[in-house]
């Protein structure tokens, strides 16, 4: 193997192990709230319109009524981690507005 052979492969090798924790946590723990709860067995039809819950706060508020009406018992913490969730993935609204 030549030095420049030898370079390249290093370089990919150390490429791989520095991308590889990075592409691990790239999952939002709030997706697996989402998947866990099966939020789509109720949203299905319309999921998530971002003009019904037309801010930030109002998404948040969105979450915690499901959580309390269906008693799918989330703590305060996952709650926020399903609607940052949700905000990312779906609505997009700044967070202080």
């Amino acid at each position: 193997m030549t030095k420049k052979h030898l370079t390249l492969t290093l370089t990919l090798a150390s490429s791989t192990l520095f991308i590889s924790p990075v592409m691990a946590s790239e999952s939002h723990p709030g997706q697996a709230l989402h998947e866990e709860h099966n939020c789509l067995r109720c949203h299905i039809d319309k999921p998530y319109n971002p003009e019904k819950t037309s801010s930030y706060p109002k998404l948040v508020k969105s979450v915690r009524f499901c959580n309390e009406n269906l008693g799918i018992g989330l703590f305060d913490e996952e709650i926020d981690e399903l609607a940052d969730y949700l905000n990312h993935t779906y609505y997009q609204h700044k967070k202080n507005e």
